[in-house]
């Protein structure tokens, strides 16, 4: 952070302004108490510092460029008016202290979010972002203000977390705190009141990657079998859920949340928005001539929802995350008896367990719709047609570490060798649905 830089004088001027390279953010002066917070993001914050009964205050004006410099001199003349008649023209912000506490910002920040991703966000999600907060950091800190909350406190929760071998929870209540934290300084100006480091992620320890469960490409002939005669007891938009999560391979969350508006057949592309994405960069997937096929028969199906794949009880909201995964449990691919001691897991064997082997008495493995992905990566990547790595990687949408690199990738794409392999991948699994 960093004091007042300069004064503001043009429209144009503000619009010029730019990020700093170091600083979380730094304040350039507009007059008469207004200034403009520019963070380090590229948000720009209008901001308006004043005194009433003796205590130096910050009234959020808007964020440019929706609130112009005009319109943001024109709010501070309006509240410079209040002051003289002797009004708090930030009094619509808390008052209590009850109202300043973290687990108050916590849910005005968990609102927020759900309405600016309604779109993703089903309320059993929200539901469950909650409980992620609540008992990572909440029932420690809940009650405390969210002044008096400083970074160490979070990170020892959060350390706690980790050592409970939960580091996937303990990343996400990392970036929820993170936002949490922007949130109310965008929204309520506590820019100087709260602890500015925990505008940064708090760092957790890195878990080893771990590869999902996949399944043996040379069991595909058989798998793709049993996905045909699952249709014959199963729902038939799970099967072609799932032949679609293969041809495409995309995370199984992105292909759930898919939306009819989202697809050109014409061009033979699906474009997957940032907010959807695990990343949060757009993704475009060449559609093969399989992958289009399923698409038409997915559409006579749902085409008349926003989903191709609606909840079959809640159809405003994507299929649950463990539809697919059910699906290939009652095919036979799921952890045995003998490799868990999960009573449920136990139970799935015993019921399903007629169906756990290959027609040449083989034990089928544990395979589960993310490990699609392994799969096809190894196939790719071990293909005689020699696709280049980085193409297999950005149609994976995985990010490139290089930052140089990643940036020429995310720009060039290579997207012609990407429609190419597409097409081989289609091809490929198309010839395992004819094997015998």
């Amino acid at each position: 952070m960093s004091d007042d830089k300069l004064i503001i004088a043009t429209h144009k001027h503000v619009e010029h302004l730019k990020p700093s390279e170091r600083d979380e953010w730094y304040r350039v002066a507009g007059g008469t108490g207004l200034r403009l917070l520019v963070r380090k993001q590229g948000g720009k914050y209008w901001r308006l510092k004043y005194r009433f009964n003796k205590k130096q205050k910050t009234l959020a004006l808007g964020v440019f460029p929706n609130v112009t410099l005009k319109q943001a001199k024109d709010a501070t003349i309006k509240a410079k008016a209040l002051l003289a008649d002797g009004v708090d023209p930030g009094d619509t912000k808390p008052a209590n202290t009850n109202d300043n506490s973290l687990r108050f910002y916590a849910a005005k920040w968990l609102e927020y979010q759900s309405q600016a991703t309604a779109r993703t966000w089903s309320e059993d999600h929200k539901a469950r972002v909650w409980k992620r907060l609540e008992n990572g950091i909440l029932k420690k800190l809940g009650d405390k203000l969210i002044t008096e909350v400083r970074k160490e406190d979070i990170r020892r929760l959060i350390e706690n977390v980790e050592a409970k071998g939960h580091h996937e929870t303990a990343k996400r209540i990392a970036d929820d705190t993170q936002r949490l934290f922007e949130y109310v300084v965008d929204q309520y100006s506590l820019e100087d009141d709260v602890d500015i480091r925990l505008l940064r992620p708090v760092k957790v320890i890195s878990k080893p990657v771990v590869h999902r469960e996949a399944l043996d490409i040379n069991n595909l002939p058989f798998f793709m079998q049993d996905l045909a005669n699952y249709t014959q007891t199963g729902r038939e938009l799970t099967a072609l859920a799932i032949e679609l999560l293969i041809l495409t391979f995309v995370r199984s969350g992105e292909l759930r949340g898919a939306r009819w508006e989202e697809f050109d057949l014409g061009d033979k592309v699906w474009s997957i928005p940032a907010e959807r994405m695990k990343m949060k960069r757009p993704h475009e997937v060449p559609l093969s001539a399989q992958a289009l096929d399923v698409i038409k028969r997915i559409k006579r199906i749902t085409g008349h929802y926003e989903l191709l794949f609606p909840s079959e009880t809640k159809p405003d909201e994507p299929m649950s995350d463990n539809t697919m995964r059910q699906a290939m449990f009652k095919m036979g691919y799921f952890p045995k008896a003998k490799d868990t001691k999960d009573g449920k897991i136990a139970k799935t064997y015993l019921k399903y367990q007629d169906n756990a082997h290959y027609p040449d008495g083989r034990l089928k493995e544990k395979a589960v719709p993310h490990g699609f992905r392994t799969m096809a990566s190894s196939t790719l990547h071990e293909s005689d047609q020699k696709f280049r790595s980085d193409a297999i990687e950005r149609q994976l949408a995985h990010v490139e570490q290089n930052k140089v690199k990643g940036a020429y990738s995310h720009k060039a794409e290579y997207w012609d060798e990407r429609v190419e392999m597409m097409e081989w991948w289609g091809d490929f699994v198309n010839e395992q649905r004819e094997t015998e």
